[in-house]
């Protein structure tokens, strides 16, 4: 086990640190200052796999900080430090984390910093490699350096003409790298000599994307941009096999299962995953929306049937188990947040004093520009959940691939309760344009079975539940009120528009019109 996980289980404190820096309030005289990032899993940058033992650790960025799961249970066990500067790269080595930011690559052990590298580049980096007892970083310009570690010292530096796309190191070949141009070239450089090895004769034409060692020596895997995966023989420059993503579809990742099965799986910028068996030359499995916006990157976990996919745009990462047979994946675990931002967020009404805060201070309710529904945990990140619509989206026509569209309408408003959490439905929310409120129960984490139409049909635009949890009320665009009952999901009263805005007067006098209260109280 890596010196920084057992110093997260050992230490004197076992709740990670905020994953961001808290300034001083005094220094600029602000009011309010940052205090912990809550809902954030990946900043959509490829991650960084390790491991040590028989446990794996996975490295994602956060903007200008980082953190760090076990694959055991995507369980975080570090969060590091803040940087000045956005996260442009991450690597990993043994017990050391590389993190790009700018034009100089940080080194850390844990929380300790070991080393910065700079000096040498003048424009952000946007590659690591770790390669042994040295790590090789690529800026925008195309300038290749190696470094040792931890000393820090230039081992070589090159520029091969252009700008990679991609690059990797090939098992065995000492102190080479293997470099994809925009264009379509592939050449092998000597790290030490800073001299070109071999120029492969294959131009593919299109920009390669991914680079992935095999577990057959000499061959790699080369992604294109414009939807090709191929193996290539290095030692004999011949291409082995070649397939195809349908419609073009670029090629993000590619990952080899390492447990003698001899699968592909290679991810897609729509955000599928494709599952290939190289011996039939045929597709196993297609999963169409693994991630929203792409698949940033994909890895099998060493000699065993458990994918590990991080999206590039849906702030998530999943775990995926194979079926041997059909090569179908199907959702192990995740961390995931909102894939785009908040639009409404509320403290869940809370009566229970979880983690030694005040009422009202533990879990969060929030809805995004993603259609979700989440709840997360201020001090926890293994209780945030999203509260799902399956029974909704199953509804949906089969022939919408986009997830987003199958779910329900973006939330306008939400009410929630703790009073009856265990008995019935606990929240509730209306949606744009719909005449219809949701109930949902956040100890099944799903929708409830009821819904709660408006009477006249109209948009629903506010809701609300009553101090003692058992009712809800809806109000619509066109000013009438509903009450109804959370347990039955039948309604209790109405407040026509016209009613609303008579005058209050003495029960019983002349021209006071009274609430319609259908099935009784």
């Amino acid at each position: 086990e890596p010196d920084w996980a057992r110093g997260i289980r050992c230490g004197a404190s076992s709740r990670p640190q905020p994953p961001m820096s808290v300034p001083s309030a005094t220094k600029g005289g602000e009011l309010f200052v940052p205090y912990r990032a809550v809902g954030l899993v990946s900043a959509g940058l490829p991650v960084a796999v390790v491991q040590h033992g028989g446990e794996t650790f996975v490295t994602a960025s956060l903007g200008r900080t980082f953190q760090i799961y076990n694959c055991a249970k995507l369980r975080q066990v570090f969060v590091g430090p803040s940087l000045p500067a956005g996260i442009t790269a991450l690597g990993a080595h043994d017990d050391y984390t590389l993190v790009a930011c700018g034009t100089a690559v940080v080194v850390y052990k844990r929380a300790e910093l070991v080393a910065t590298l700079e000096g040498e580049h003048t424009a952000p980096v946007r590659h690591l490699l770790a390669m042994g007892s040295s790590v090789v970083s690529v800026d925008a310009t195309g300038l290749l350096v190696a470094w040792q570690l931890p000393s820090g010292e230039v081992a070589g530096r090159l520029h091969p003409g252009f700008a990679a796309s991609a690059l990797c190191h090939p098992a065995t070949y000492l102190n080479k790298v293997l470099l994809g141009a925009p264009d379509g070239r592939m050449q092998l450089w000597n790290l030490r000599s800073s001299k070109r090895v071999h120029e492969f004769e294959h131009g593919w034409r299109a920009a390669v994307t991914a680079f992935e060692q095999s577990p057959a020596l000499d061959v790699v895997g080369v992604g294109l941009a414009d939807g090709r995966l191929l193996l290539h023989n290095l030692k004999f420059d011949t291409t082995l096999l070649e397939l195809r993503h349908t419609h073009g579809d670029a090629v993000r990742c590619l990952a080899f299962r390492t447990d003698g099965q001899p699968w592909l799986v290679s991810g897609a910028a729509s955000g599928a995953l494709h599952v290939w068996h190289l011996e039939r030359r045929a597709r196993l499995s297609l999963e169409p929306c693994a991630h929203e916006g792409g698949v940033a990157s994909c890895h099998f976990l060493r000699g065993r049937p458990e994918l590990l996919t991080a999206g590039a745009a849906d702030n998530s990462l999943r775990m995926w188990s194979s079926d041997l047979h059909s090569g179908e994946l199907s959702a192990l675990r995740g961390r995931a947040g909102h894939a785009a931002p908040p639009t409404l967020v509320r403290f869940h009404d809370d009566e229970l004093h979880v983690g030694g805060g005040p009422g009202g201070q533990t879990h969060l309710l929030s809805a995004g520009g993603d259609r979700t529904l989440r709840r997360s945990s201020i001090w926890s990140a293994q209780q945030d959940c999203e509260l799902s619509q399956g029974r909704e989206t199953k509804r949906r026509s089969m022939h919408e691939t986009s997830v987003r569209e199958r779910r329900l309408p973006p939330v306008l408003a939400l009410a929630s309760s703790q009073r009856r959490e265990r008995d019935w439905a606990n929240v509730v929310t209306c949606h744009a344009g719909s005449p219809v409120a949701y109930s949902w129960d956040t100890t099944t984490k799903a929708l409830a079975p009821h819904t709660l139409a408006a009477r006249p049909a109209a948009p629903i635009t506010a809701v609300a539940i009553s101090a003692c949890g058992n009712f809800a009320f809806l109000g619509s665009a066109i000013g009438a009120i509903d009450k109804y009952n959370l347990q039955s999901g039948k309604p209790r009263a109405a407040a026509a528009a016209e009613e609303r805005h008579v005058e209050q007067q003495p029960e019983g006098a002349p021209g006071r019109p009274n609430a319609r209260t259908p099935g009784g109280g």
